[in-house]
Parts: C-alpha cells; sequence; structure tokens
C-alpha cells in the first residue's frame, strides 16, 4: 500500500433553500422559489493526519450552510452552475494543502443539474 495514496470520497446532502434569479427574459425563476436540492461531492486528495481525505461531517457542515436559506446571500446569480462553483470552492478550503480535486453535482430538479470541478492551478 502506498505510504500516502490518492482517494476519493463521495458524499450526497439533500438541502432545502430558496433562490431568485434575474433572467433578462420573463421566467417563473426571476421570483423568489424553493427547491429540494441534492448535492452530489467527491473530494480526491491525500490522507490527513487522521487518514481520512475529509471527514464526512465536515463536508456536510459546509453544504448544510445553505439548507433553509435563502441562496442568493451566499451565492449571485444563484443559478446551480454558480451553486456549484461555490461549493467545490468552499469544500477545497476544508483541506487545501491535501486535495487535488473537487467535483460537485448540484441537482435543481430530478432532471436537471450542474457539475463543477475544480482543480485547483498547482496540480493542472
Amino acid at each position: 500500500m502506498s505510504e500516502n495514496p490518492i482517494v476519493t470520497v463521495y458524499k450526497v446532502i439533500s438541502i432545502s433553500s430558496a433562490h431568485e434569479l434575474c433572467l433578462p427574459y420573463e421566467s417563473k425563476c426571476n421570483q423568489i422559489h424553493g427547491h429540494n436540492w441534492k448535492i452530489e461531492t467527491w473530494l480526491t486528495g491525500k490522507l490527513n493526519e487522521s487518514k481520512m481525505v475529509v471527514d464526512f461531517t465536515i463536508i456536510k457542515r459546509e453544504v448544510m450552510k445553505l439548507d433553509h436559506t435563502n441562496i442568493n446571500s451566499y451565492v449571485e446569480p444563484s443559478t446551480a452552475e454558480n451553486i456549484a462553483v461555490y461549493l467545490a470552492q468552499k469544500l477545497y478550503q476544508l483541506e487545501p494543502t491535501n486535495l487535488v480535486k473537487v467535483k460537485v453535482r448540484v441537482w435543481e430538479t430530478e432532471t436537471s443539474y450542474a457539475e463543477y470541478e475544480y482543480v485547483p492551478s498547482s496540480q493542472e
């Protein structure tokens, strides 16, 4: 076994949050409304001193900061794409010296998601 292998951990978190968009065309999304979002996360990196990539509880805690909020308070515009970018960058900050890649998939509905993969420039 490698001394410090590269491992990917996966966590799914469900949140309920509101948001509104300011689209330049007529859309019901321009009104405040809510979703039951499904957030999938993949964190890839070396093991930390606890022999984990990142503790699952810490991943959940970070994502749950958006639960029962107006996401516009955190991300603007609050599109699924921007939420995926925001969460990937926040999750990377949990273990910046060990993580080599963070991927986040944000399901806005059962049939629609946005996905973002963050690879720090030093790893590219």
